[in-house]
């Protein structure tokens, strides 16, 4: 399993609205044709900062493009555009313009820390 978080701005007094449209959209198909798999997606919200986390089973350019084709993506991205601060704009109605937001919007992963059965207290 692969975590990865993207990151954009919002314009500020859009918050209820962006929370709204973030909370209700459709969920995407969980399975890419390749067979790459999107096991969560999380989403997080505070001061116009939002962060919206991944895990996947697989490859990340095919969840990227996947996701591009999604029609529920495409939707809410499409409504999102309106509440993006400058320099924030995307062009998402494609696979490739949904590759390009994703690469440029990808945070750097430093670390992630799992507890094993045996840290578990008894």
């Amino acid at each position: 399993m692969q975590r990865y978080a993207v990151m954009f701005r919002i314009r500020p007094g859009t918050e209820d609205k962006v929370r709204e449209l973030l909370a209700t959209y459709a969920p995407p198909e969980w399975v890419t044709p390749d067979g790459t798999r999107l096991l969560s997606t999380s989403i997080f919200m505070k001061d116009g900062l939002v962060i919206r986390m991944i895990e996947i089973d697989g490859n990340l350019p095919s969840v990227m493009a996947h996701l591009g084709r999604q029609p529920s993506v495409q939707k809410l991205e499409r409504e999102l555009n309106q509440y993006l601060a400058d320099g924030h704009q995307r062009d998402v109605s494609s696979p490739d313009g949904a590759r390009t937001f994703f690469q440029r919007a990808l945070m750097e992963h430093v670390t992630t820390r799992r507890a094993t059965f045996e840290d578990a207290p008894t």
